[in-house]
């Protein structure tokens, strides 16, 4: 029996890849490519469609109409995709079960979730994106802390006093955290205020920072910062430009690259 078929998780992350790419896709063509019966994809499809992530119709599934807010979500999560997931990959090697994480909300910490969607570890992750807590709740070995707060149309993350406070009573072991922008003298940037406190806080309220950056960021700085250089422990990045890999080895930051992941 194939790990699909024992692995009901996994298999419905296989089922979201391959309606994503079709479109529009048959039962019995979903079968086929799953090696499942009729009745195991039709129990899938269901649970994908109450989830959110799929319609289905007579015969078959098609993908979900979005909305603007999660189809600027989707534009940026396919961005940059291969350096995302290699980050991804070499990210997880740092998580060990029973860990408490914080996750802030942004497309290089989707692919992550993806993976952490799938795994057997047990734990808890706070976090204030609704779509990273929709996927994580799927996997009953994980404790979703959702950060109440004002949610922003434009990200589906939440923010502000009520976030904060939620935040400052969670001891955590790991901050793993993206950002919109870094750099050597401003460390890890964002363009909202809100997004830089909630890092911020993240931060101080966890044993580790790390940073999961890919290459552009390192091209762009943004408004404001969220952690600075000296809160940082590690950085996870696909591709590291000479001038910022001495500024991180002059702060004594750990650099994990995962470059030879995306080949």
């Amino acid at each position: 029996m194939s790990s699909q078929k024992r692995n009901p998780l996994a298999r419905r992350q296989s089922l979201r890849h391959e309606i994503a790419l079709r479109g529009t896709v048959s039962v019995t063509e979903l079968c086929d490519i799953l090696d499942a019966s009729p009745a195991t994809i039709r129990r899938d499809l269901a649970a994908l469609e109450q989830d959110g992530f799929v319609s289905r119709g007579y015969g078959g599934a098609s993908v979900r109409p979005i909305r603007h807010a999660e189809e600027a979500l989707a534009i940026r999560e396919q961005s940059h995709i291969r350096a995302k997931q290699a980050i991804s990959r070499a990210t997880i090697g740092l998580i060990k079960s029973g860990d408490t994480l914080f996750l802030n909300d942004g497309s290089t910490i989707l692919p992550l979730i993806n993976d952490l969607a799938l795994t057997d570890l047990e734990l808890f992750i706070a976090t204030p994106a609704v779509n990273i807590a929709q996927i994580l709740a799927n996997n009953p070995n994980v404790t979703v802390c959702l950060l109440g707060g004002f949610l922003r149309q434009t990200s589906l993350a939440t923010d502000g006093h009520f976030a904060e406070a939620m935040i400052d009573q969670i001891n955590a072991d790991l901050a793993l955290l993206s950002c919109d922008g870094f750099s050597t003298t401003d460390g890890m940037c964002f363009s909202h205020a809100g997004d830089a406190s909630i890092a911020q806080r993240m931060s101080k309220k966890a044993t580790r920072t790390i940073g999961l950056v890919h290459r552009a960021k390192f091209d762009w700085r943004a408004r404001m910062t969220g952690v600075p250089l000296s809160s940082i422990d590690t950085l996870v990045t696909d591709d590291l430009p000479p001038d910022v890999e001495n500024g991180l080895t002059l702060a004594n930051i750990e650099v994990i690259e995962a470059k030879h992941l995306t080949s």
